[in-house]
């Protein structure tokens, strides 16, 4: 057996050798690139490149990493070698105006086709009432006019003929006609009518409804044909004068836009709709102004007739030289999928296709589109849209309430196909919840590019970050960075995962720390940064956040929490716990006590009979019971009862990290050997009673330094214990680290509970003899085999005493019936009643 020895102070941090500072070349190669990601970068490469709608890509990381920067700048790095994509505009459905159909052009060609329809308008607007205004034109249409009023006559002169053969005529009113009788060849009146016979009043009423019936009848039937045969020849007329002007510059837009077969489905129809509604294109004879708006019907008579031949450009991509690359911080329903706008008129809200908008869906069509995805979830209707998006290709331009049918009514736009590259950034958790209650995310996410922490810190990665820090510095115009400064922001970095081998990829805070000491070096007053201001950077950040660490400070060194940095004392170790406060954690030390006493109930937890701790503390505990029967109940059975408390602990405890100090304190209280309180514990232990590596050993030893500091005891019996597998975990501040190498502090790595109780106790843990199987006499083993030893002999001695007590009396009472005369049998007792 031996002592371990502490730790150097050189073992407690790492110096970087920086190297020249980059050049300005390597820094501008460096943009966009991903530090030390290898899987993320191929995982990235394959997701974004892969053309299948399936392979959208799930980016896993923690905040910080970086994760929103390089999706964008790899995004764009794939983007720049795919065309831009097409322009989406939406127009008039004149088959049914509630349904706006779109149409697409190449990237740029939407807004020519827009100013197209315009130009076309405004002309046809001109044009059209010219060809009307042509005498030839003219005459025609007075000719067919004339034909018209010829028959009507015509058709009128042999219902008159008609009439006098029937002894009546005709007298034509407001839009009706009165049929009078002929009497002495006169038109009769009243007078002369009554004074007619039954029977010739009969036979004139039955001559009149015939000839109503029949003659009139047929007369209004032929004029009407009339009518409307005179009607459509003019229409007819109209339609071709229009057709001599409309056709020219319609056949030029078909022309220019020949390869795109929706658009001349469209033109064609647009060509219907002008020639069958020309009365908008030629001059009113006369408005009645007190009839120019109706509050009844919503809108202003005089709304502009030409608005159906608008063109709603809502996706141009004239300005891109390639494929999008769109990130959307705020993916609410309207922002991703579109919205359809209204306008106010009378008091009602009205649409159509000119207030269609498009959203980030169609925008990134043809390229990528970078969403959060807890924003994604949170915003309603938004995740299960975006799945359907996915699986259809296709875009539906709706309100929220229209999707879930809390509204009906409004426009209907025709989906918009996309080919849309979706990345969505979170955590591992996430992505790990969503693969198991989302059955259709496995199916559409089929990508995952994994963030990593930390990257291994070598040649290679360590020049990554001089490049970055000087690229930031660049970008940020900050003072020069000194060959200290970014060897003191290195550590922070590897501070950060704590670990010296690796360097943390939270770029975001390391970006942070050189604004922030950029800051100081100006408040300052210096030229450049150094390793100086890099370490206020880093003090100044702590002290905004430790406000609970030093109430808590000086509690301790008032003396209202019970603390020890000096002393002996048995069954009472220094643990060591850290507490986090969001993005600040510091480490807190905490009194652990241990009673033991002869019995059979092993160790009690306190914490958990009174419901104060979680499960990983639990079993830390059952482990002690196991390592204590393997260890000292070979022979004889554990005949221990041991209590073990955190003191002056009022929440909650969970995890496993003081499992080995309260092995310890068990071990001082059964030994009754003193505990130097000058040490502090960290570690879990396993049955075998092997030390295990824990978190937050740097917070861990900086608190208790900052105890004892506080306290004013640092005299060379103060340290920590810590498990030897995170030696390689230390990046201690430059205070401990000093105190360290003045012998002033001390920081021991710790395997086994053989060497940690050995410190602790000044005392050899002991080793079973081989031969004899037993532990030295004066070992801490041996003295804790001793005593269980000695409980194990006085419980069996008790039990034997109670044992023999019971025989006697069991004697005694068999004694007494013999001599005793006999006595009647007691009844029965009844039993007892429901």
């Amino acid at each position: 057996m031996f002592f371990p020895e502490p730790l150097k102070a050189e073992e407690l941090f790492l110096n970087y050798d920086t190297g020249l500072l980059p050049s300005d070349a390597e820094v501008k190669e460096s943009e966009g690139k991903l530090i030390g990601q290898e899987r993320a970068e191929r995982a990235l490469s394959f997701g974004l490149e892969m053309s299948s709608s399936e392979f959208n890509v799930f980016v896993a990381g923690i905040p910080g990493t970086g994760r929103h920067t390089m999706c964008e700048e790899f995004c764009k790095r794939v983007a720049k070698n795919r065309p831009a994509p097409n322009s989406v505009v939406f127009v008039h459905n004149f088959s049914d105006s509630d349904r706006p159909i779109w149409l697409k052009f190449q990237a740029g060609l939407g807004r020519t086709f827009q100013s197209d329809m315009l130009a076309l308008i405004s002309e046809l607007q001109e044009v059209i009432p010219k060809a009307f205004e042509e005498k030839s034109k003219d005459e025609e249409r007075k000719e067919l006019i004339d034909s018209l009023q010829k028959k009507q006559r015509s058709l009128m002169s042999d219902l008159e003929s008609k009439a006098k053969q029937l002894g009546f005529t005709i007298k034509i009113g407001q839009g009706n006609f009165t049929v009078i009788p002929i009497i002495n060849g006169e038109s009769a009146t009243d007078e002369v009518l009554e004074d007619l016979s039954e029977e010739e009043k009969e036979k004139i009423n039955t001559d009149r409804d015939k000839f109503y019936a029949e003659d009139i009848d047929e007369f209004v039937r032929k004029s009407r044909e009339l009518e409307k045969e005179i009607r459509e020849k003019l229409r007819e007329l109209e339609q071709e004068v229009a057709l001599t002007v409309v056709r020219v510059p319609m056949d030029d837009l078909r022309e220019k836009y020949r390869d795109f077969s929706k658009v001349l489905e469209y033109l064609n129809r647009v060509q219907e709709h002008i020639l069958e509604n020309l009365s908008p294109f030629l001059p009113s004879e006369g408005t009645d102004s007190s009839n120019q708006f109706s509050p009844f019907s919503g809108k202003a008579q005089d709304e502009n007739p030409f608005s159906v031949y608008e063109v709603n450009c809502v996706v141009d991509n004239a300005d891109l030289q390639s494929s999008p690359v769109i990130y959307e911080p705020n993916p609410n329903f309207t922002n991703l999928f579109g919205r359809v706008e209204r306008r106010a008129v009378f008091g009602t809200y009205t649409t159509d296709f000119t207030l269609i908008r498009a959203g980030s869906m169609i925008s990134a069509n043809g390229g990528f589109l970078i969403l959060d995805l807890l924003d994604t979830l949170t915003n309603p209707g938004v995740w299960p849209a975006l799945k359907r998006v996915l699986r259809n290709k296709s875009v539906r331009i709706e309100d929220l309430g229209e999707t879930y049918g809390w509204s009906t009514g409004g426009i209907k736009p025709e989906p918009v196909p996309v080919e849309v590259k979706v990345i969505l950034v979170g955590s591992p958790m996430h992505y790990e919840l969503l693969l198991q209650y989302d059955e259709d995310f496995g199916r559409l996410f089929k990508v995952k590019a994994d963030f990593s922490e930390s990257i291994d810190s070598d040649h290679h990665t360590i020049r990554d970050y001089q490049v970055f820090i000087e690229f930031h510095r660049q970008k940020n115009d900050l003072l020069p960075f000194t060959e200290e400064a970014i060897s003191r922001v290195l550590q922070e970095s590897s501070r950060f995962v704590s670990d010296k081998g690796k360097l943390s990829t939270r770029f975001g805070d390391i970006r942070e720390l050189l604004i922030e000491a950029d800051h100081w070096a100006r408040q300052e007053g210096v030229t450049q940064v150094d390793r100086l201001q890099i370490q206020r950077a880093v003090e100044e950040k702590r002290f905004r956040s430790d406000l609970l660490d030093d109430r808590l400070r000086k509690q301790i060194v008032e003396g209202t929490l019970l603390i020890d940095v000096d002393g002996k004392s048995v069954g009472q170790v220094n643990g060591l716990a850290v507490l986090s406060l969001g993005d600040y954690s510091f480490g807190k030390p905490c009194r652990i006590t241990a009673q033991t006493f002869m019995g059979e109930h092993g160790v009690i937890n306190i914490e958990r009979e009174s419901k104060l701790s979680g499960n990983i503390h639990d079993k830390g505990v059952l482990i002690l019971q196991g390592y204590m029967g393997g260890q000292y109940a070979q022979k004889n059975p554990l005949t221990l009862s041991a209590s073990i408390c955190f003191e002056q602990s009022y929440s909650g405890i969970d995890g496993d990290s003081a499992s080995s100090t309260e092995l310890y304190a068990i071990l001082s209280s059964l030994s009754d050997l003193p505990i130097n309180q000058g040490l502090a514990v960290t570690g879990s232990v396993n049955q075998r009673g092997e030390i295990q590596p824990i978190g937050g050993v740097n917070e861990k030893i900086e608190g208790y330094f900052e105890i004892c500091k506080e306290k004013k005891i640092l005299n060379g019996e103060q340290g920590v214990l810590i498990p030897i597998q995170n030696v390689k975990n230390l990046v201690i501040k430059e205070e401990v680290v000093h105190a360290v190498k003045e012998g002033k502090f001390k920081i021991y790595p710790i395997k086994n509970i053989n060497q940690g109780i050995s410190v602790l106790t000044g005392t050899e843990a002991g080793e079973r003899d081989n031969v004899t199987g037993e532990f030295p006499e004066d070992s801490v083993h041996g003295r804790v085999q001793s005593k269980l030893n000695r409980m194990f002999e006085n419980l069996t001695n008790l039990r034997r005493n109670e044992e023999n007590e019971e025989n006697e009396e069991v004697n005694d009472n068999l004694s007494s019936s013999e001599e005793s005369p006999p006595t009647p049998n007691e009844p029965p007792v009844p039993p007892p009643r429901n």
